[in-house]
């Protein structure tokens, strides 16, 4: 089996996995999440996401996060939007990577972003245009990839059209979302295959929730299929708010810890990481609990 010797990771916990907690977090334990993740060797964070704080009231201190950490060199600090506006408060924050997400069917795209699929990849491009005419990389982030939670079995050509019109706009990489957790490893595989022998050049990350406990059994699948780049969340942490059964992200320690035992470098200290999961599990249930940190 032809397999990378090296994947990357970017942990989304600051970000994906602390935005369904139900009491806020403090600005300076995200910042101390953040700064753990770097010390164990990640160098892409998601750190924030540019959106109401109406809707979602756990990142409404994203501007006072980026403002803590600063310009660090040593990481790429990515923050997420979903529209227009979230796109330039991104552009205006100053991030190295934008995550734009978009759906592949028009309830979610509805739910998610109050928009439709067009009018969704129309908005992806004029972020990948703005955000290279600031010097900022744009992931292209495709939301229920392979099952919605509104319309179930998602068509795997719908995912490969807006892929191309994504890669003809210029995204700096294009990532493939198992939003409900419900994709299983022969549709992972076909999918991430007939992508990467449409664009071979082309880089693609995968983000898979692990409701049904397949989440890395698709990242095997995927890798298989000449994929490099993958989301996790420590302590598997975080869903979607606008999905309907979703349930956390893959934990991080299990994907470097079955990478490892594979001989895939990540480049990531796994015996820091195991430490970072506890950590981050105590700000989850502070959160739940409603006890400030001290």
């Amino acid at each position: 089996m032809d397999l990378p010797k090296k994947v990357e990771i970017m942990d989304v916990s600051p970000r994906d996995g602390l935005q369904m907690l139900p009491n806020f977090v403090p600005t300076a334990d995200k910042v101390e999440l953040i700064e753990r993740l770097k010390n164990c060797g990640f160098r892409r964070i998601e750190a924030v996401s540019f959106v109401s704080p109406k809707h979602v009231p756990q990142m409404a201190d994203a501007k006072e996060v980026l403002k803590v950490i600063g310009d660090d060199p040593d990481i790429d600090e990515v923050g997420l939007a979903l529209n227009e506006r979230g796109l330039n408060d991104a552009i205006a924050a100053g991030v190295n990577w934008i995550t734009y997400v978009i759906a592949a069917t028009e309830t979610m795209s509805k739910k998610n972003a109050n928009t439709t699929i067009v009018d969704g990849v129309e908005m992806c491009k004029k972020a990948i245009k703005l955000g290279h005419e600031n010097g900022i990389k744009v992931r292209g982030s495709i939301a229920v990839c392979w099952v919605c939670p509104y319309e179930g079995d998602v068509p795997k050509e719908r995912v490969l059209k807006i892929t191309e019109e994504l890669a003809e706009a210029g995204a700096d990489e294009i990532a493939f979302n198992d939003t409900v957790g419900r994709a299983v490893p022969n549709d992972v595989y076909e999918l991430c295959k007939r992508a990467k022998e449409q664009f071979p050049e082309y880089h693609f990350a995968a983000h898979f929730h692990d409701t049904f406990f397949t989440a890395l059994a698709n990242i095997y699948a995927a890798m298989t299929a000449g994929w490099d780049i993958f989301d996790s969340s420590v302590g598997g942490l975080g869903g979607c708010p606008f999905s309907p059964g979703a349930s956390g992200n893959v934990a991080t320690e299990k994907v470097v810890w079955m990478l490892h035992k594979m001989g895939i470098e990540t480049g990531i200290d796994y015996e820091k990481l195991k430490e970072m999961a506890e950590f981050a599990q105590q700000i989850e249930k502070k959160a739940k609990t409603n006890i400030a940190r001290e």
